[in-house]
């Protein structure tokens, strides 16, 4: 009996032996397999389209795939169940179950092929139409067995929740529809957890067939599909058969979507940013996008009829720096007008937008307050010499008036007092990257608009002024508050609290007078500017939320004939705060503790010495530290002549003391040289024998007895006029005027040159002790007579 038993077990355990091999073997190949031929995976990733969305999550702009399809992944979260469940049902009922292909679904599939002797069904389940989506092949046999065990190899390595994933995501829809995502917005205009029960039907088989399913061309059809799949979903009981039913009597209401188009600017730039990413969230206000739209519309037919082809916006809220609106150009579809061109990102010079931040820094420097006096006369700064707008000069003047009225060389006398290097790097630190040149590129022209930035920067530097000087970076994308929260302390608290003072009493193009008064007026603190050559305007403003900025110009860089911030970029920028920031009050309101109230002398500017009138100005504590005034001096002298005593004359002499006002030596020269001199000290009494005479420069050339002649035939570069004059005693500096103009500035013993013109001219040296002298000559046009008795310039 055990001898029977022991040969009835050989074969058994030979079998087993067999298969145990056969299997282990099978499993060998099959990893060997799996580790020559891995699943391309990596093709399964396929670019994303990308949705730009507002700060309420509603689509402004979509963009196509790199390779042209529309496709909107999803992620677990957003696939609903009822979704998930039509899937299954409708492609794959055993998909949880199975490790890649049902034995089942094969073995019915090929009866009925045969059966019917063509290919009626192919048994594909889930995994296998993922493996052709990641590997498309001809629909043949052979095929088919490498979808098979492809869909097994991607059994083995991946979830069946990754798996399901990728068919939402990379099913054909139609056209280039791609995805669930993609076709629940194309045909029903809808976030895909927001499908109807009989949307979700129709899209769970129209990738079977996408044209004859289509909704769109073949609605009855569509409509049919969808009532049979919803009858199937009864007869599998998948869904509440009262559900079915209600879906069943709705209408299938498909309607081709449009591709959104909003903030086309803005779009394109966050895109940029984040180039990857298949959904930006954004910061951008929908309504406050559409007032900035319609009033660069509404503003172009009368800047066009001036010759003025493009304006752009930008609205921050400052406390998040938010961008809230952002227009490049008046039109991005027009190309007429290069409306394409982002005008808020080009780099544009900003004429006088910068003076604010220079004048920030000289009061954070402690060398100035607001009602210091600076000196407006001309200027010549080693060959630069910068002119006021108007070409009128104020002669003395405050530094609150010099601002608000947007004086230049006031602010660039201002900088070589701050220094080049300061200001340039305090501009860099506050995010303007197109200062890319070492601050010697760009000089004294710096403050006055010599530089090139970009508007989205610039108004976020003056964002940064109603932030408590805090500079933070640009907040494109809705959230990430934490990101945005830290910042750089670029001013004080203090002296951004003057300059928002100062700017708010700039006059408006709006309400020129008594503003405060009118109805829908906000408070604004503002600025301008007109860059070099007429290219460029700018107004830039402060309410108590919002910055705002505006330029107008031509995208081409093309001059604008009389171009103007005030007059062109103003009206605008008013027209924004009266829509988005009406009945705004006040200005942004923050602490200064370090702000106190100072004693000026009322001329100077500076700390009153013992004969000056006094007024007060704000100042920073510890902070601000100005010199005694320097132009009232005490001097003595006689009662009976009123003329100045000095040394022993003092002793012989009855004397009285007074005070003088000492006016600065530029200041005198200028005021000379317009023909209304200022008063200087007394002379000096004839009898104080001990002091030296005090005699002005000599005017050593020209000549008004010498005749000078203009050559036609020698260059005029060559044909210049040497000004040269004796020095008096204790002169550092020659101030030189022609006809009233400012020529020039040189030591007593350099010459200044100055090119020839035909007619009579006056001539006024002043040194730096405000002494004057004056003279005359004459040019003439060349002539053969004139040879005798040319003198050679």
């Amino acid at each position: 009996m055990n001898r029977l038993r022991r040969i009835a077990a050989t074969p058994s355990r030979k079998a087993a032996a067999i298969l145990f091999l056969t299997l282990g073997l099978a499993a060998c190949l099959g990893l060997l397999l799996d580790r020559l031929f891995p699943f391309p995976v990596e093709r399964l990733e396929a670019p994303a389209a990308t949705r730009v969305l507002d700060r309420d999550g509603k689509p402004l702009r979509f963009f196509l795939a790199a390779d042209g399809m529309w496709r909107f992944p999803l992620t677990l979260k957003e696939i609903s169940p009822d979704l998930t469940a039509a899937l299954i049902d409708s492609e794959d009922r055993h998909f949880l179950l199975h490790p890649g292909i049902n034995p089942l679904s094969v073995l019915r599939a090929l009866w009925v092929n045969v059966r019917h002797g063509r290919v009626i069904s192919g048994a594909s389940t889930i995994p296998m139409q993922v493996a052709r989506l990641a590997d498309p092949r001809p629909r043949t046999l052979g095929a088919k067995a490498v979808e098979a065990l492809r869909a097994l190899q991607l059994c083995w390595h991946y979830p069946k929740e990754k798996i399901l994933l990728w068919y939402v995501n990379l099913a054909p829809f139609g056209s280039n529809m791609v995805g669930v995502g993609a076709a629940a917005w194309y045909y029903f205009g809808k976030a895909p957890d927001t499908l109807s029960l009989g949307e979700i039907a129709l899209l769970s088989v129209l990738p079977r067939s996408p044209t004859r399913y289509n909704p769109l061309s073949n609605p009855e059809r569509a409509r049919e599909v969808r009532d049979r799949v919803l009858e199937r979903f009864a007869a599998h009981g998948v869904f509440d058969p009262a559900r079915i039913t209600e879906s069943t009597t709705r209408p299938l209401l498909a309607r081709r979507a449009s591709v959104p188009q909003g903030a086309p600017h803005f779009s394109r730039w966050v895109r940029s940013r984040l180039p990857e990413a298949p959904v930006i969230r954004s910061s951008l206000d929908r309504r406050a996008q559409n007032i900035v739209e319609e009033l660069l519309s509404g503003r172009m037919d009368n800047l066009r009829r001036q010759a003025i082809g493009n304006a752009a916006a930008v609205v921050l809220d400052i406390k998040s720096r938010a961008i809230l609106a952002y227009a490049g150009s008046a039109d991005f579809w027009d190309d007429s007008r290069q409306g394409q061109v982002d005008n808020a990102l080009s780099r544009r010079s900003p004429g006088s937008t910068l003076k604010p931040f220079l004048y920030a820094l000289a009061f954070d420097q402690g060398h100035l307050v607001p009602d210091s006096m600076l000196l407006d006369v001309p200027t010549d700064f080693a060959g630069y010499v910068p002119e006021n707008y108007g070409q009128n000069f104020q002669g003395l003047v405050s530094a609150r008036t010099a601002l608000a009225t947007s004086l230049n060389v006031p602010a660039a006398r201002l900088l070589t007092r701050c220094g080049l290097v300061p200001f340039h790097e305090l501009l860099r630190r506050g995010g303007l990257s197109t200062l890319d040149r070492p601050a010697s590129h760009y000089g004294l022209s710096m403050a006055l608009g010599g530089c090139e930035v970009r508007l989205l920067e610039l108004t976020n530097l003056y964002a940064t002024l109603a932030d408590t000087g805090v500079h933070r970076a640009v907040r494109p994308l809705a959230g990430g508050k934490d990101e945005y929260s830290k910042g750089v302390q670029l001013f004080s608290p203090e002296a951004s609290a003057m300059i928002l003072g100062i700017l708010a009493t700039t006059r408006r193009p709006d309400l020129p007078d008594a503003w405060e008064f009118t109805l829908s007026a906000p408070k604004v603190a503002w600025k301008t500017g007109t860059s070099f050559g007429h290219r460029d305007a700018w107004a830039v403003g402060i309410s108590r939320d919002l910055a705002i900025g505006v330029w107008v110009g031509n995208p081409d860089g093309s001059q604008c004939t009389n171009i103007s911030g005030a007059r062109h970029a103003g009206p605008l920028l008013f027209d924004l705060f009266r829509a988005l920031s009406p009945r705004t009050t006040q200005l942004p309101s923050f602490p200064t503790p370090a702000l106190q109230r100072i004693q000026l002398c009322a001329v100077s500017g500076e700390r009153p010495g013992p004969s000056c009138p006094v007024t007060t100005s704000t100042a920073i504590a510890g902070v601000t530290s100005l010199p005694v005034c320097g132009m009232h001096r005490q001097i003595f002298v006689n009662p009976a002549t009123g003329l100045r005593l000095h040394g022993d004359c003092l002793l012989a002499k009855e004397s009285t003391e007074e005070a003088a006002l000492v006016w600065p030596a530029e200041l005198v020269a200028f005021r000379r040289a317009q023909g209304s001199g200022l008063p200087g000290l007394p002379g000096i009494d004839p009898e104080c024998l001990d002091v030296p005479e005090e005699g002005g420069p000599v005017i050593q050339s020209p000549s008004a007895t010498t005749p000078y002649h203009v050559r036609p035939d020698a260059p005029s570069e060559f044909q210049r006029l040497s000004l040269s004059a004796a020095g008096a005693a204790g002169a550092s500096i020659h101030y030189w005027y022609v006809d009233g103009r400012h020529v020039g500035r040189t030591a007593p013993e350099t010459p200044c040159f100055i090119p020839l013109e035909r007619g009579m001219h006056e001539v006024i040296v002043t040194d730096d002790q405000g002494r004057s002298a004056r003279t005359t000559f004459t040019v003439h046009a060349w002539t053969d007579d004139a040879l005798g008795s040319r003198v050679q310039p």
